[in-house]
């Protein structure tokens, strides 16, 4: 088992980089007990479960049954560390490597507990009304915000992906090139379309080999149009592929691969080049190395499938 950092420094990694000892939730499960312990209790759900190693703990979800368990985010329990983590030392250590953290609103009316947010990372802490730390959760990717559609834009939506769905490539780019505004609204009009899909994959399990083929033809055609930041449309890559059931995802296994090699934004050489210690590289490296080691993920699961 590797060295336990303090309980200072497991707190500020887990903030700044959304790891812990170098690992996220997605890491295999020997991975984590042999740099976490290899003593841990399992709480399992119908489609959540996670692993209590003490002062880490590991959160899954799975889409089905049938379905893989998904590393989701680790939590460092701070309650449980000796002595207290005060947030305005964790706020200056960050501050120190270019970092912050941004308050979020309260999650009830009248709320004690505060939670805030480390804008690179994802990460949240939530502290008492003292200042004192009381956990700290670490996703393996950032959640795009998906704003709530009106329910007559949803419907209408719905309609126009329902007709697109048995269209040939070449009507769909028809229809596209017809419609995209070309303003500052184009990127709420790309979110917009794409919003629904998932609910349309899920609800049609008979044809969502179909939806998934459509939504990564969106997304491609979302990233060629620059709809938005290179980064953001790696998180929403992410939770689309991530959302794919076997079935689902199998058909597209070869296009899964291509795409996220594509968006890679270093070479695997250049992400083992980077320096093990994260407080020695800067924040656009963590930003570019989390990014990489999210599509290499992808990479690996799919191109294996294409490997037979």
């Amino acid at each position: 088992m590797n060295a336990v950092p303090g309980p200072f420094e497991l707190c500020a990694e887990a903030l700044a980089t959304a790891r812990v000892q170098g690992l996220s939730a997605d890491a295999p499960i020997h991975a984590l007990a042999s740099t976490l312990g290899a003593e841990f209790t399992e709480h399992a759900g119908p489609d959540g479960m996670y692993r209590d190693f003490g002062r880490v703990e590991c959160h899954y979800e799975r889409l089905g049954p049938d379905e893989p368990w998904q590393g989701r985010f680790l939590v460092v329990r701070v309650d449980r560390l000796p002595g207290r983590i005060r947030l305005d030392d964790l706020q200056e250590d960050l501050r120190r490597v270019g970092q912050n953290l941004a308050p979020l609103p309260p999650a009830r009316a009248g709320a004690v507990d505060i939670t805030l947010k480390a804008p690179l990372s994802g990460s949240t802490i939530t502290v008492d009304g003292d200042g004192t730390a009381i956990a700290i959760a670490a996703p393996v990717w950032p959640v795009p915000e998906l704003p709530a559609l009106p329910e007559s834009r949803w419907r209408a939506v719905c309609e126009s992906l329902d007709y697109l769905l048995p269209l040939p490539r070449s009507e769909r780019a028809e229809w596209l090139a017809d419609r995209v505004p070309d303003s500052s609204e184009a990127a709420d009009w790309w979110t917009s379309l794409v919003h629904p899909l998932t609910t349309l994959r899920f609800g049609d399990p008979q044809r969502a080999a179909d939806w998934a083929g459509l939504e990564l033809w969106l997304l491609d055609r979302a990233g060629d149009a620059g709809a938005w930041p290179r980064e953001e449309w790696v998180w929403r890559w992410m939770w689309f592929v991530r959302s794919l059931t076997a079935r689902a995802a199998t058909p597209h296994a070869g296009e899964l691969t291509r795409l996220s090699l594509a968006a890679l934004p270093m070479t695997v050489a250049q992400l083992h080049a980077l320096p093990p210690d994260w407080r020695a590289m800067t924040a656009a490296d963590l930003r570019r190395a989390r990014t990489a080691r999210a599509l290499m993920s992808v990479a690996t699961t799919y191109g294996a499938r294409v490997m037979g």
